[in-house]
């Protein structure tokens, strides 16, 4: 064969193996946003955060924490590894390579020809999943940035039922622990009294977090603050800024804070 053309091929082969690398690399991201690990986008692209959600998620099933899909977290992700998503993060160019080279190295390539004659009846297809993920936990930035967005808006009414109800029951709630929903209930009904007139603005985006507890989602953000309480014989302001962190969770099929923090920014 013609050098020319066993580069062309070497390329053609390269770049196919690259989209299939995309495509595992995008199932990974997928799967693991469900599981509430990874919030970057689905994109397919090997990045640091990537690699983060991935130890994360394997120091919490117990695998090697390496931050690369090996067969052990593919399995148990569901998805179909590749050699060349197993490799993090991918070479800028691909290696060129004649027809009468293997692809693998070869360190590889005998670890894989010893395991298919250990197992001459392992099948392609990966075990089912070691972890299914719950129902309706694969959040969105979007959908919790616009959950804050709400949170702050009704935050402004008098209306407190409105208000409560973004919480879960018992909530770890601010200095006070985990307490009920009618601690919540009174403490909110004070709090409308003290200052009526109340205005929150979201400052920045919303970070995430990946939570210790399955099914959960830390969120961080910055919010300013105008309250003002105009009775006829006072009139009280109080304006600056707080960072908040939240602890989130569906339960059947809503948002809601499970716990809830803030700092005051000193400006």
């Amino acid at each position: 064969m013609p050098r020319f053309l066993t580069i062309l091929l070497a390329v053609g082969l390269s770049l196919s193996a690259l989209a299939r690398a995309d495509e595992t690399v995008r199932q990974v991201q997928e799967e693991l946003r469900k599981r509430n690990l990874y919030f970057g986008n689905i994109d397919g692209q090997n990045t640091t955060v990537l690699a983060d959600a991935l130890k994360r998620y394997q120091a919490r099933k117990g695998f090697a924490v390496t931050g690369q899909v090996d067969s052990d977290t593919a399995t148990s992700l569901h998805v179909q590894p590749s050699p060349v998503a197993a490799s993090a993060p991918l070479p800028d160019m691909p290696v060129l390579k004649s027809d009468t080279e293997s692809a693998l190295p070869e360190s590889q390539r005998l670890a894989l020809q010893r395991e298919a004659e250990e197992k001459p009846d392992l099948t392609p297809s990966p075990a089912p999943p070691a972890e299914s993920p719950a129902p309706g936990q694969d959040l969105m930035p979007d959908q919790v940035t616009k959950f804050v967005q709400d949170y702050l808006r009704d935050a402004e009414t008098p209306d407190v039922s409105r208000q409560v109800n973004y919480y879960a029951f018992p909530v770890h709630y601010f200095d006070h622990g985990s307490v009920s929903q009618d601690f919540v209930t009174k403490d909110t009904s004070n709090y409308v009294k003290r200052w009526p007139e109340r205005k929150y603005t979201l400052v920045g985006p919303v970070a995430f977090f990946a939570s210790d507890s399955e099914g959960e989602t830390n969120v961080e953000f910055t919010i300013a603050f105008d309250l003002r309480s105009d009775g006829r014989s006072t009139k009280k302001k109080a304006t600056g800024r707080t960072r908040n962190w939240w602890t989130l969770r569906k339960n059947d099929g809503e948002l809601k804070i499970v716990a809830i923090r803030e700092a005051r920014i000193r400006e």
